[in-house]
This record gives C-alpha cells, structure tokens and sequence, in this order.
C-alpha cells in the first residue's frame, strides 16, 4: 500500500478497501479476507485493519456476521429490499420496480433547503411504481441534484432495474446510506391517486426519507406512497 504521510494508517485502509469494492474485487455478500490477510497486504497492524473496517461497517459499505467474518453491504435501496405480505402471510413478497420517467425539476424553497441547494437548482425527479403479482402497491419519487448526478439517464436505471442506489455508486462514486424513515398516513393527491390508480383522498402510508453520504451531505430525497389496505409492508433491516 503506497502511504500519505498526511494520512492516518486507517485511512489508507479505507480507501484501499473502498477501492477494491468499488473495483468489484469483492462482491455484494461475498466475505472479506481476515483481518490479518488485510493487514499482510497493506503493510499495517491487525488492529489499525479493524479500525478501518470498523468505519466502514457503520457507514454501511461492509457489515459483520458474529463468527463468522466481515461482508460487503448490498446496494439494494430501502422499498426495494422491504416486503409486501398479507397479515397471515410470515414471508411476502420484495416489490418489482417499473421506471415512469426521469425529468429535470427546479428546486423549490423547501427542496433546496433539505438538499442544500441554492433555490431554482435543477434536479433529476424519478418517478416508479412498485408492483407485487403484477399489482400497483406504491409509488416513489426520488429527487437528487444535477449538479451532483450529471446527465442521469433513464437507459442506464433502467439497466440497473429501478436501482438508483447502486447507480449512484456504480456511476457517480456517491455510496449512500439509508438515513431515517418518516411515516404517516395521508390523504391521495390527484396525481397520486391517478398513478396508484385509487379513489382521491384513499388514505395510503406515505415514506419520506433524506438519504445522505458519508461525510454527511444530502444526496437524495423521496417521498413514497403505499397502498397498504390488503398488503402490510415490512422494511428489511439494513445489513
């Protein structure tokens, strides 16, 4: 490993293993070699490898299995992992994406401020519904700065399957973290209730969530709306 007299072991280390991620050397749920394989290869302690590794499993790149080893995270975003089941049913079913569109917006006040944007920034607004046995169970708009994802493209999410946070990774080296939740129940909109294709005012569970990356910067923000009337929905644990 080539050292930056400026830099910390372990931040050498982290950069490394990010590299070699981002590289795909390792794949998503495939295990990292030991701690002492690592420290071999970059020329640092045993201790200075967990300290790094330690890092990267709270900012969710990596996450552990008790006695078992050190693991890649998936790059599957929230409503993609989560699922949809019957209140008799103990497993359910994970959401399939279909792609509405991907469009420019300006910022409004509200926006630019959660964002940290100046107001009127443009922004890439992606719409999608999520579809369980070929049902319409939620819509999701997904907001996120031009400036930040340059000349997004609807071919390349779709290439991804819906998957906005592994393109963000994969094509724009943004890696984000899921960030809190925010539930509560609303009332349709006309535009909600014209893609979800329910009756205007129809209550529906709605998700907010700011999805940030790891030196804290807001990168993405979305708004979901679930119809939860026949289907309950269960998020997934973050890995």
């Amino acid at each position: 490993m080539k050292k930056l007299a400026a830099q910390p072991l372990y931040k050498q280390v982290i950069r490394e293993v990010m590299a070699a991620v981002e590289a795909g050397e390792w794949q998503e749920d495939e295990s990292l070699p030991s701690e002492m394989e690592l420290g071999h290869r970059f020329g640092v302690s045993q201790g200075t490898v967990r300290k790094a590794l330690d890092v990267l499993v709270a900012e969710s790149v990596l996450y552990r299995r008790q006695g078992v080893g050190t693991f890649v995270a998936g790059m599957s975003d929230f409503l993609m992992r989560g699922r949809f089941a019957l209140l008799t049913d103990p497993k359910g079913e994970t959401p399939k994406i279909e792609l509405l569109g991907c469009v420019r917006i300006h910022a409004g006040e509200q926006l630019a401020e959660i964002l940290g944007l100046r107001r009127g920034a443009a922004l890439w607004q992606v719409r999608r519904l999520l579809r369980v046995a070929g049902q319409i169970v939620g819509l999701e708009e997904l907001l996120l700065p031009e400036a930040n994802f340059p000349e997004l493209e609807m071919r390349r999410i779709r290439e991804l399957k819906g998957n906005l946070r592994e393109l963000c990774w994969r094509d724009f080296g943004v890696r984000l973290q899921d960030g809190e939740t925010r539930y509560r129940a609303v009332s349709a909109g006309s535009a909600e209730a014209r893609l979800l294709q329910v009756e205007l005012n129809e209550p529906l569970l709605q998700l907010v969530r700011l999805a940030k990356d790891f030196s804290g910067k807001p990168q993405v923000w979305s708004v979901a709306w679930l119809k939860t009337e026949q289907l309950a929905f269960e998020p997934s644990v973050a890995a």
